[in-house]
């Protein structure tokens, strides 16, 4: 039976692993029948953190929509635009005009408050989940505590991942663990566009804090690289302008290159060798889509840390020649440990393995949503 769900979050032409997420499930809940509506932000938000180049656009479904609020807010409150205002009563207006039956919402805030307010007024049932991010930041905060635990403990269902159960418990008993992200792998299929002079990629935005992502220690590395191999950066952000300015004419000898939509990942994937992924120096733990998208195209991951593979061992089963752990405080033997790596794979391809497919999860998450419908 097919149902009508409508999804709150962060969404395309948005950059970020929700926004990736979102497309990849409305599509596969929509696939498999059900009408989804998805409720995201205008398209004046997100500034440096858009992408603007679409390439070729994804195939459209019949029963997937995207609603935006439309319009200029009227100026009210100095330097307030009251976007989430917006956003609620675009979703109180998709819920009543198109009889949603859940509101599935990402990020807690805004949009998981967003969620419970919907419910308060509409009595729509309630999937909340949440970022990582936002754990850090809000649930282990005061910032917005009340609505947001409220929001919580009112939800339908809470989604979240075994290791943040215990932050839940204390405010729902309706909480079901799922992995952060599974990778829709006959989207991201393994097929070779590499060219003959190999390809290592930085992907990811650069905000102020791009230090802590270590992208002046993975500049440092690939100095001593750019010859031999093409060295790429898939960057945006408000830091992008400092981060070149920290290069100084270093950057001339890298390749760089605007965010691609969620269905040009695959295919930009499908062109690297490896992807730099540093997270020694980020003030909180992350589980990476991209990681898992790379993994799965057979792409190798340089990371700092000696437990990376440790981080998704319950989701995929990573080949051991995928991972290379190197010391970014010796940048020229870094580079030297990953050229020797790299040349020593030769041309061989392989990707890792889902222990959970993207059809199983699909259909976790259609159960989930019939049991809050139907009540079973």
């Amino acid at each position: 039976m097919s149902n009508r769900i409508a999804i709150l979050s962060k969404y395309h032409p948005l950059q970020g692993g929700i926004a990736a997420k979102t497309y990849w499930m409305a599509r596969g809940l929509a696939n498999r029948g059900h009408e989804i509506h998805i409720i995201t932000d205008g398209l004046d938000v997100g500034g440096k953190y858009r992408i603007k180049d679409d390439g070729e656009p994804a195939k459209t479904l019949p029963n997937l929509y995207v609603h935006r609020p439309t319009g200029e807010m009227p100026w009210h409150i100095p330097e307030n635009d009251e976007q989430s205002l917006a956003l609620l009563a675009l979703t109180l207006r998709v819920i009543r005009e198109h009889d949603i039956e859940v509101l599935d919402t990402s990020y807690l805030i805004p949009y998981g408050i967003i969620g419970g307010l919907a419910k308060r007024i509409t009595e729509v049932r309630h999937v909340l989940r949440h970022g990582g991010s936002d754990i850090e930041k809000f649930l282990k905060g005061d910032a917005l505590n009340p609505l947001l635990q409220d929001s919580i403990t009112h939800a339908d269902i809470v989604i979240t991942e075994e290791r943040h159960v215990d932050l839940f418990k204390q405010l729902s008993s309706n909480i079901i663990t799922q992995p952060p992200y599974i990778v829709d792998t006959e989207a991201f299929v393994l097929a070779d566009t590499r060219s003959k002079k190999k390809r290592i990629a930085v992907i990811g935005k650069v905000n102020y804090h791009w230090r802590y992502k270590g992208l002046h220690q993975i500049a440092d590395i690939m100095r001593s690289l750019a010859g031999e191999f093409e060295c790429i950066f898939v960057c945006q952000g408000n830091g992008l302008s400092d981060f070149k300015k920290f290069l100084g004419e270093d950057y001339k000898k890298y390749k760089w290159q605007r965010f691609v939509a969620p269905w040009g990942m695959p295919r930009l994937l499908n062109q690297l060798d490896a992807l730099f992924i540093f997270e020694s120096s980020l003030p909180h733990p992350v589980v990476s889509n991209l990681a898992m998208e790379a993994l799965c195209s057979g792409v190798v991951i340089i990371t700092d840390r000696a437990d990376f593979k440790r981080t998704y061992e319950d989701v995929i089963s990573i080949n051991d020649d995928q991972i290379l752990v190197i010391q970014p405080s010796e940048p020229a033997l870094a580079a030297s440990a990953i050229a020797n790596w790299l040349d020593g794979r030769g041309n061989k391809r392989k990707r890792a393995f889902q222990l959970v497919s993207f059809s199983e999860y699909i259909a976790a998450n259609e159960k989930i949503h019939g049991i809050i419908i139907r009540g079973k």
